[in-house]
């Protein structure tokens, strides 16, 4: 599924275990097998604020991010791997199989996607975490169809397993994949499918409140600086404007559905107005410009003072 090359490794029984995604053939990329090309790595891309073939570092970015494995993204990596089964453009010619840098990520076996169920089945926890995780990338493709569900394991009878069961609110848990659209170098309208689950409008619990509370933006973002140098700084900007904005809402008491309000259009196309977290943004870019001028104009007036001083000596 997708618009780039997916490729699913498998161990010796057959099973999968690992799934890699070719930068270079990413939508759009050079060598993507599904003929969506024409545009150079670092060209724009699908979505104007993520550029051709950097998908794959957002993917470790997001795993990087999702601290302690909160949010349950699989365990994903940067690598270089040579396979004969990689597509290249054009004729390939006698020789050793293509070398490609991608991402590769953990395969999850699950039973469907978000899709496929109501959100009712699925536990508040659950979707708040991923929340949390796709406010803080400034996600711009969370749909339910990248949202995998595990049904969870049955409980031994009994007393205790039927508490148990009651305990829960659904019988799935949730896990959340593809991020190469996260981190977008600019304000684009970000998606988030859970924003009208019925548990986004919930409260957040004890755990997902001190989590948040514990996050630390400048520590994120040299954390990407030092594992994902090819990150570009308006990414990790935007991460710590969201992680900021984040905090502050949950000490707020906002719940979930309140903060994506913040940061969603009320619209899009026709009439689209800024997004309360870009209206907030551009009247700090103002306030920084007059401080700037203002700035400007005192240093202009005291260099005019001291050449005044040196003419009259």
């Amino acid at each position: 599924e997708g618009l780039g090359g997916t490729y699913f490794f498998r161990d010796e029984s057959g099973a999968k275990v690992a799934i890699m995604k070719p930068v270079d053939e990413e939508p759009l990329a050079p060598n993507n097998p599904k003929g969506f090309v024409g545009r150079a790595l670092g060209g724009p891309g699908l979505k104007p604020s993520v550029r051709v073939g950097e998908a794959a570092g957002r993917e470790v970015a997001a795993y990087l991010l999702d601290h302690a494995g909160f949010a349950r993204v699989p365990p994903t990596l940067m690598v270089e791997i040579s396979h004969a089964a990689f597509h290249q453009a054009g004729e390939r010619e006698d020789g050793p199989p293509p070398r490609k840098l991608g991402s590769l990520q953990e395969f999850v076996a699950h039973d469907g996607d978000a899709s496929e169920l109501g959100s009712s089945r699925f536990r508040a926890a659950d979707v708040h975490r991923i929340a949390i995780l796709d406010v803080r990338l400034f996600n711009t493709d969370r749909h339910a169809g990248n949202i995998l569900v595990r049904r969870l394991p049955a409980p031994a009878s009994g007393p205790a397993a039927a508490q148990a069961v009651l305990d829960r609110a659904g019988e799935y848990e949730l896990v959340p994949i593809d991020h190469g659209f996260a981190l977008p170098e600019a304000l684009e309208p970000p998606y988030f499918e859970w924003q009208h689950w019925s548990a986004a409008q919930l409260p957040l619990g004890a755990v997902e409140r001190a989590y948040v509370e514990n996050l630390d933006p400048d520590a994120d973002v040299a954390l990407l600086r030092r594992e994902l140098p090819g990150l570009r700084e308006p990414s990790l900007r935007l991460l710590w404007t969201t992680t900021t904005l984040l905090k502050a809402c949950v000490a707020a008491g906002l719940c979930l559905a309140e903060v994506a309000a913040v940061c969603t259009r009320s619209s899009v196309g026709v009439d689209e107005e800024a997004s309360p977290l870009e209206e907030l943004c551009l009247a700090a870019r103002r306030e920084a410009e007059d401080d700037l001028e203002d700035d400007l104009d005192d240093l202009e007036e005291g260099e005019e003072d001291e050449e005044v001083f040196l003419t009259e000596e």
